[in-house]
């Protein structure tokens, strides 16, 4: 029998409670096991018996780290990023505003390395910061045709020098909105290694912004 059971679990630590390197592996078979529990029915001569039966589903261990060793990638999308990204609108650092048609809004983000990321590593790696927009439903909600729905005013990305203590590793630019309707705001940060140009992870905010654009505030 072969069945699929969708298993939501948070990302896993690098670094365990006792400091050392997380086996992840060994991790995420202990997070996905699954207890089951079935009654049979057993019928004798005198009367019928119910007997209850138990017992635990695990990914083999062995499998699961040919998966991980095969694919580089696997246990990024897994375990907790090496960076902390937090995005924000406005001035009052809001998650939701509301607005009117061709005012100007401030976005902006800051970016800081996770403990566990040794020392070398950090100093030949680079962050770039990059902010997005999207329009939520489009075409469903836009009052007027033929305009840019937004236009970003300043940089949309930014690199930062990770060795640079005196860098405060932020970025903000400024949008404005020419159509009515539900915008998302976020940003994602692009990690790359000095060493190997070209290779890169990107990690997005773990919260976006919504921006609610209308002809009138109500």
């Amino acid at each position: 029998v072969s069945v699929k059971i969708p298993v939501v679990i948070p990302r896993i630590d690098r670094i365990d409670e006792n400091g050392e390197v997380t086996d992840i592996a060994a991790e995420l078979v202990s997070r996905t096991a699954l207890q089951w529990e079935s009654e049979v029915v057993e019928e004798g001569e005198d009367n019928s018996e119910k007997i209850k039966r138990t017992g635990r589903v695990r990914i083999p261990s062995r499998c699961l780290r040919e998966i991980i060793d095969e694919h580089k990638s696997f246990a990024s999308r897994i375990c907790k990023p090496p960076v902390s990204l937090q995005v924000s609108i406005g001035w009052g650092a809001k998650s939701e505003v509301s607005m009117k048609i061709g005012e100007p809004l401030q976005v902006s983000s800051n970016v800081s390395i996770q403990d566990w990321v040794p020392p070398d590593v950090v100093a030949k790696s680079k962050v770039t910061l990059e902010f997005c927009c999207a329009e939520k439903q489009p075409g469903k909600t836009s009052s007027t045709s033929g305009r840019m729905p937004y236009v970003w005013c300043g940089q949309l990305r930014r690199t930062i020098d990770l060795s640079n203590d005196a860098d405060e590793k932020s970025h903000c630019a400024r949008i404005a909105f020419f159509q009515c309707g539900v915008y998302v705001v976020s940003a994602c940060a692009k990690l790359s290694s000095l060493d190997t140009p070209g290779v890169e992870e990107l990690w997005w905010a773990p919260h976006a912004n919504i921006i609610k654009v209308s002809e009138e505030i109500q």
